[in-house]
């Protein structure tokens, strides 16, 4: 059967990935991409297999400019890390919802029992998805398109941060409804920020380190912190009233505001 998605996961000895493969009935397949020490111990249960060490992104990288055709294949990836739980439904009904929506950049939204770093992605109940002008390197979806706009990145650096504010700037000619965190599709994040396995080795002031040089490369000031704190509209579960639009737009305009003066105070 032919699959229109693609689940791009680098997994170790701790995946919680096997849990996404409980039902038959999937949209996508999966390559696992592994980085342990035993060898092709998830080929079994894979679509795809690997055995290869290093960091997340920059052996995406590698292995998506290595294997061109598997762009021409999907229309949709998925990059989440391997402690990401959740279900063949949830995730089937990711992809649809990013399909139906044309969604260029995406991500599921985060339960709110997730260890997280950004409020910003928890999950919303009132809202199907949010708008906005960030999507984390954790649980990343793309379209073919904007993978093919963004895959030269995946290399800058060995940790990934940084990406997820270079992706939005890179992806800006799409518009304002092309980026969105899916609010209806939550999957568990379940260790915390920085303390997955690739990240024993270099810990997270590298990550950090690599934040802020890329930023610098493509030009972005801190002020583009804030996008992690606001969303700029979204598919509610019940439509807002004209009134309630406008004042959350107000909502929003003040806190980016506030933000951005906080900022410059630190700074100073």
């Amino acid at each position: 059967m032919s699959r229109r998605n693609l689940v791009v996961v680098r997994a170790g000895d701790n995946s919680v990935h096997p849990g996404w493969l409980v039902d038959a009935e999937r949209n996508f397949d999966i390559y696992v991409s592994y980085f342990g020490n035993q060898e092709n111990r998830y080929a079994d249960s894979a679509d795809f297999h690997e055995n290869r060490k290093g960091m997340k992104w920059p052996v995406l990288g590698e292995l998506l400019q290595a294997q061109p055709e598997l762009l021409e294949r999907y229309a949709y990836f998925w990059f989440p890390d391997d402690d990401i739980v959740t279900d063949t439904a949830t995730i089937n009904r990711m992809f649809d919802f990013a399909a139906a929506y044309q969604l260029a950049l995406a991500q599921p939204a985060l339960t709110r029992n997730s260890y997280f770093s950004w409020p910003l992605l928890l999950q919303d109940p009132r809202y199907q998805l949010r708008y906005t002008r960030f999507v984390e390197v954790m649980v990343p979806v793309l379209d073919r398109a904007a993978l093919r706009t963004c895959l030269p990145t995946f290399t800058e650096n060995s940790s990934g941060w940084g990406l997820d504010f270079v992706w939005p700037l890179l992806l800006r000619s799409r518009g304002e409804r092309a980026i969105a965190i899916i609010d209806a599709t939550a999957v568990f994040h379940s260790r915390p920020v920085g303390g997955g396995e690739l990240y024993k080795a270099t810990g997270t002031s590298v990550a950090e380190c690599d934040k802020t040089a890329l930023l610098a490369k493509y030009g972005l000031s801190p002020d583009v912190l804030a996008d992690t704190r606001y969303f700029t509209g979204g598919i509610q579960l019940r439509e807002a009233g004209t009134w309630r639009h406008a004042l959350q737009s107000l909502s929003r305009s003040l806190r980016r505001w506030n933000y951005r003066r906080l900022a410059r105070r630190a700074r100073a």
